[in-house]
């Protein structure tokens, strides 16, 4: 069974060698997986660092466990990788989100773009956040990939901006029109840039004032081939060369 456990800062506590594991994680580690005094777990707190624990007592609502050891693992890729899309529907949300974050992408943006699908508010946020903690648990990441509101074209290219030294890439296949695209195997050739961010189309394509848009904005056409992928598959393949080859 899995013994990695979400120390979430903000219903959780840390002090000194002793941590009280309380919410969801102390109800799954109770309740599901029928913990006991004695066991050893590991807690990750999203930030980066992780603890090797062993339980000292168990509440109804909270875990208390004390510190055996600070582990520093880091499995983080070296590229800072950030990938904007329109939500898919329906499960696809939980597949792209949770692949994701199994990947190594560091952020994802949903985007509110003119054929989306599907909208992003305070509950899905939650719910896509629920599905980063789960995908962490499972893979070994002691990062959280950050989800952030849904915003459009215009904020997207704001907030790229505030973050500095971004390399803007645009997923734009060749059948859908020529607008100067560059190859996965062109840009693989040079040293790949330590922070990227990829625009990928929703269901049905971007629009042509879409596209017109992005390039303005500095985003490099990108192209993946001849076959037209789904929004998750393109997501998915653009962030396993990415960050497989760093």
């Amino acid at each position: 069974m899995s013994n990695r456990f979400f120390l979430d800062p903000a219903i959780s506590t840390i002090e000194d060698d002793r941590v009280i594991l309380s919410g969801n994680e102390a109800h799954h580690f109770v309740r599901v997986m029928r913990g006991k005094v004695g066991d050893e777990i590991i807690l990750f707190d999203g930030s980066g660092f992780s603890y090797r624990c062993s339980v000292e007592s168990v509440g109804k609502a909270t875990v208390t466990a004390h510190v055996l050891e600070t582990l520093t693992d880091n499995i983080e890729s070296s590229i800072r990788l950030t990938v904007a899309t329109a939500l898919p529907k329906g499960d696809r949300q939980h597949f792209l989100v949770e692949k994701l974050a199994e990947l190594g992408v560091a952020r994802f943006i949903p985007l509110r773009l003119e054929r989306s699908v599907a909208r992003s508010d305070a509950a899905v946020a939650q719910r896509l956040r629920r599905y980063v903690v789960e995908a962490a648990k499972q893979c070994g990441r002691n990062v959280l990939m950050e989800i952030t509101n849904e915003m459009p074209l215009t904020e997207l290219n704001d907030f790229l901006t505030q973050q500095r030294n971004v390399t803007k890439y645009l997923l734009h296949p060749l059948s859908l029109g020529v607008v100067g695209q560059t190859t996965l195997r062109t840009i693989l050739a040079n040293e790949l840039p330590k922070q990227i961010a990829v625009l990928i189309g929703p269901e049905g394509s971007f629009t042509e004032h879409e596209i017109a848009m992005a390039l303005r904005f500095g985003f490099q056409p990108l192209d993946l081939g001849a076959r037209i992928l789904r929004t998750e598959t393109a997501c998915l393949a653009v962030a396993s060369v990415f960050l497989t080859c760093s």
